[in-house]
């Protein structure tokens, strides 16, 4: 990302980009050759060569860079991967996890929490993954990422604590990478959606709707191109191609939210090359030693036929909230 009033703001080689529309493309992924051991339980996680590690269960392949942040680098379902990767673009790729606001910190992200290798890997039927103490802020991170076999999803646990020498607030900021040309969507929440992409948003029966369109990306470099807004029900889904993509989490309300953020937000990297996909969780005053936790719940599901990846299509509304329930 590039800069507001403030600067603001995967996958391995072998994996291609997953668009979607009618430019679709989709990557097999060669797992076993990658693979050091392949766990007897298929639901505890696999390590890999090259600091990667993988939980993969019931069709579904969901993959961190331990020597990258510990960003989630894959999730793919019968080897279509939805997330973008390293070769779309060299710095925003996956999903990482940011402190928020960002007018704490600027830009670029901080090496300690977001470039740099972590330490941990795997613990018991769980892998995580801490960072080193970040230098601005004195933020350390945990990641806990665990198959969820009951319900087919991984359970992506946050945990962030303080290290400085006084108390400060913070929030939990989650940010995925997708290709351009999906759909997304989110219940509407409260007050007005703010920046430039808010007036590309379309609201019809509580859900707020973003059909991302390349004819009406036209962006300057030098612009940034988001989305910020309050959220409901606590989900926020992707549609690219035949996938989709649910993140569960606790609705936090309008005035949780961390300042001059939003609950959900949205970028569209001015190029087209990439969209962000984002929510936050709750402002917290963390003591000094003190720490928050955060769950995000991933799912991903192959888009079933009646639930059509259009606007105010409410089979597709209601079979996201079959499973966000």
């Amino acid at each position: 990302m590039k800069k507001i009033t403030y600067f603001f703001p995967l996958l391995v080689a072998s994996i291609s980009l997953y668009s979607c529309g009618g430019n679709e493309k989709a990557s097999t992924l060669s797992d076993s050759s990658r693979v050091d051991s392949i766990p007897i339980n298929p639901y505890t996680p696999t390590v890999m060569n090259d600091g990667l590690l993988s939980l993969n269960f019931n069709g579904l392949y969901f993959e961190v860079d331990q020597t990258n942040a510990g960003r989630i680098s894959a999730f793919s379902l019968n080897g279509k991967n939805i997330l973008s990767g390293k070769e779309v673009h060299t710095t925003n790729w996956g999903t990482s996890l940011w402190p928020s606001p960002q007018s704490a910190w600027g830009w670029p992200p901080s090496k300690q929490l977001d470039v740099n290798a972590y330490s941990g890997g795997v613990k018991d039927d769980a892998i995580e993954l801490v960072s080193a103490k970040d230098s601005l802020l004195g933020f350390t991170f945990t990641k806990n990422y665990k198959a969820s076999p009951s319900d087919t999803a991984v359970i992506v646990t946050y945990t962030i604590t303080n290290n400085f020498d006084k108390a400060q607030s913070v929030a939990p900021w989650e940010i995925s990478r997708v290709a351009p040309g999906g759909l997304t969507l989110y219940p509407t929440g409260k007050g007005k959606k703010k920046n430039l992409l808010a007036k590309l948003m379309k609201d019809q029966d509580g859900i707020s709707w973003f059909d991302y369109d390349s004819t009406t990306m036209n962006f300057k470099e030098s612009e940034v191109p988001k989305l910020m807004h309050d959220g409901a029900e606590g989900w926020l889904a992707q549609v690219s191609g035949d996938l989709l993509l649910i993140k569960k989490f606790v609705d936090v309300t309008l005035e949780k939210t961390a300042p001059g953020e939003g609950e959900i937000e949205f970028y569209a990297n001015p190029d087209k090359s990439y969209i962000e996909i984002e929510q936050q969780g709750e402002y917290t005053l963390l003591a000094p030693g003190a720490s928050l936790s955060w769950e995000v719940k991933w799912y991903l599901r192959t888009l079933p036929s009646n639930a059509k990846a259009e606007i105010g299509n409410k089979e597709l509304v209601t079979y996201i909230r079959s499973i966000a329930k």
